[in-house]
């Protein structure tokens, strides 16, 4: 191998190196803000444990959505369950028995597109909000029942986060295109 093809390649590694590190520097800086906001008091995420007691108190929700975040959805105040990987996006609210009014799973893709949400072994009906990057609502489905699997339902609109209500959300709260979604960065 020549000399020239030597520091090609070790320079690709170095750059490889300093990528991974780069990447490694952002998460750590962005933990590190997100500490200093939770310190600071402007928003609480909740890491609830699983619950063994399987009466259905008040907080039995918990058992399926053990960690959740505050968010307003169109001015309502509610908890979100996220889902921000791939397996957690796939799950989603699938063999959960309930979804309680002020708690809703947040799809957080990272990416825009049309995301597709489909009711594969739903056990209740939902509304289903997009959300543009910077939080405007920009498609909503109403009253999305487990019987329309296995049809699925897209935003016309690229999206970058979907969220999932108790069905009668958007009309109890009077939810339209354009209301927000706030959600903690």
């Amino acid at each position: 191998m020549k000399t020239a093809e030597r520091i090609v390649i070790v320079a690709l590694l170095l750059g490889f190196v300093g990528i991974g590190y780069a990447g490694y520097y952002a998460v750590q800086q962005n933990r590190a803000e997100l500490r200093a906001e939770v310190a600071a008091g402007a928003f609480e995420i909740r890491e609830d444990t699983v619950e063994t007691n399987t009466s259905e108190d008040q907080d039995s929700w918990r058992r399926w959505y053990p960690n959740t975040i505050p968010v307003v959805l169109g001015g309502v105040p509610v908890q979100a369950s996220v889902a921000d990987t791939m397996s957690t996006r796939i799950k989603g609210l699938s063999n959960t028995p309930y979804l309680p009014d002020d708690v809703v799973k947040l799809f957080a893709f990272g990416v825009p597109g049309t995301h597709s949400i489909w009711m594969k072994d739903m056990n209740y009906a939902i509304d289903i909000f997009w959300a543009a990057e910077d939080g405007t609502i920009v498609h909503i489905e109403e009253n999305i029942t487990p019987d329309t699997f296995p049809s699925s339902f897209a935003s016309p609109v690229p999206a970058w986060f979907v969220i999932e209500t108790v069905a009668g959300f958007a009309a109890t709260h009077g939810i339209g295109l354009g209301d927000e979604l706030v959600v903690p960065r």
